[in-house]
């Protein structure tokens, strides 16, 4: 067994990696979702919306650090994304439209409990 003395000396090495995002098309949704619930609890919607564009500006600014705090607080954000679902719905997507000029999305929602299972918003 290594002294303590060596473990204290010993180097650490970390390795940060960027995460990588498998279901992007949901996860912009859900992010905008949130921003959208975030705003509308902060009392933002109407700067947000408004003509002046350097209240718009600040009011941007606020949502994003509130929304950035939020995500960095460790909050868990449940979803009802199917992944087998979203997987075989982007191939699906992506062998109907190849290499064309053509766009396409698909949206699934569960009838039955008016959830939003996948969501795929075009080739790129």
């Amino acid at each position: 067994m290594p002294s303590m003395k060596v473990l204290i000396k010993s180097t650490i090495k970390l390795d940060l990696s960027i995460p990588v995002d498998l279901y992007p098309d949901y996860v912009t949704y859900v992010h905008q979702e949130l921003k959208n619930l975030v705003a509308s609890s902060e009392g933002l919607d109407k700067s947000l919306q408004s003509t002046d564009v350097t209240i718009r500006k600040n009011a941007e600014a606020e949502l994003d650090k509130k929304v950035k705090k939020l995500l960095n607080s460790g909050v868990t954000i449940h979803t009802a994304l199917d992944t087998k679902l979203q997987t075989q719905s982007k191939t699906a997507v992506q062998s109907k439209i190849g290499v064309n000029d053509i766009e396409g999305a698909l949206v699934v929602i569960q009838h039955h409990t008016h959830e939003l299972v996948s969501l795929i918003g075009g080739k790129d």
